[in-house]
């Protein structure tokens, strides 16, 4: 039977098992608020944001004929004041960081001096109403059907990491809600710094980097910064003024029409999926065309083209399969002037970064 683990200790441990029902989490995500504002001199209000709400599982357990002093370790492993990570045995790649968030409640239906059968159940609430992915992608070995809940690729398909050469570089976002990026960073520059993400528009600047040998790190999920081993600033879990990567998506042996060239471009038509303007700077591979990638420039949503730069000497067929990657294409720019532009004074001397994908 299906259970789940809290805090490291699996459920079947207390001779637990998951009964799920009409609450089951499937269909309990977490509320809204939204905020905005009514205007007395127009019609309707603003609109400003909307946030979501703490999140609640309410877990039903049954168990059978067990001693009284497993009752008692039950009561001790989901007690008031703990935390943990809770984690599904039918999603184990993914976790929840939560804390119980009431006494358990149960009902037995045999109870004598020796042994208890019944009912109990357990709440848990989480402060970060997303769970988090346990990985970026999937490795051949890996069978647990994640591609059900969100876009893990192949890790033959996940883009490099930056280089200290690098001026732009992809990162890929397998969650389904939006994530931040933490960035660290060192080198030299006589202009601001930023790091810009095309795909949605954030970014987080900064004036100069640190001095030689010290590195700059930048949390993009809490809003802390820090220089070196100490000298930390920032909002807790502020989320505006840093690079936020938006969720990807991959799409797998999709039809594809090739439209010739136009100039040094390629037109390509994939008629059988949903196009967005979140495809902009999408990969798509083709089968059948061998060391060749073709990068998405534009995208016409109305009649489902895309407008891509080669690379590679692979020249489409007229027709056939293809798989598309969206990523979030990071720019690094440097300010001259009122301007960014590619870096000119830049030297970077390391640059790492690191997410924490969220699912819903």
């Amino acid at each position: 039977m299906l259970g789940f683990t809290y805090n490291g200790i699996h459920c079947s441990t207390f001779g637990l098992y998951y009964i799920p029902d009409e609450s089951d989490r499937w269909f309990n995500d977490p509320e809204y608020d939204v905020y905005g504002t009514d205007v007395s001199w127009r019609n309707g209000g603003y609109y400003y944001d909307s946030k979501a709400k703490t999140r609640t599982f309410t877990i039903k357990c049954g168990f059978d004929e067990i001693e009284v002093a497993t009752r008692q370790k039950i009561k001790q492993w989901v007690k008031m004041g703990t935390s943990g990570q809770l984690i599904f045995d039918d999603m184990p790649f993914v976790f929840w960081n939560v804390h119980p968030g009431k006494i358990p409640v149960g009902k037995w239906y045999l109870d004598t001096n020796e042994s208890h059968s019944g009912t109990v159940t357990i709440t848990f609430t989480t402060y970060e109403p997303f769970g988090y992915l346990t990985r970026l992608s999937n490795a051949q070995s890996d069978d647990d059907n994640a591609d059900e809940y969100c876009n893990l690729i192949p890790s033959s398909e996940m883009p490099s990491n930056p280089s200290t050469s690098s001026t732009t570089f992809d990162v890929y976002n397998p969650g389904t809600e939006e994530c931040g990026l933490s960035i660290d960073v060192s080198g030299s520059t006589s202009n601001a710094v930023r790091f810009f993400n095309n795909a949605n528009g954030t970014y987080c600047a900064i004036e100069s980097l640190p001095a030689s040998n010290v590195r700059l790190k930048i949390n993009g999920d809490t809003g802390f910064i820090s220089v070196g081993s100490g000298n930390e600033n920032g909002f807790a879990y502020h989320d505006k003024g840093f690079v936020k990567l938006s969720p990807n998506c991959s799409y797998h042996n999709a039809d594809y029409i090739y439209q010739g060239m136009h100039g040094t471009e390629y037109l390509i038509d994939v008629p059988g999926i949903p196009v967005t303007d979140d495809m902009k700077n999408a990969v798509l591979v083709l089968n059948g065309v061998s060391n060749t990638t073709f990068r998405v420039n534009a995208v016409n949503t109305a009649i489902k083209r895309l407008t891509c730069v080669r690379t590679g000497s692979g020249t489409p067929d007229a027709s056939g399969k293809c798989t598309l990657y969206t990523y979030n294409k990071i720019d690094i720019q440097e300010k001259s002037g009122s301007s960014w532009v590619t870096p000119i004074t830049l030297t970077l001397n390391s640059i790492s970064v690191n997410y924490h994908p969220r699912i819903l």
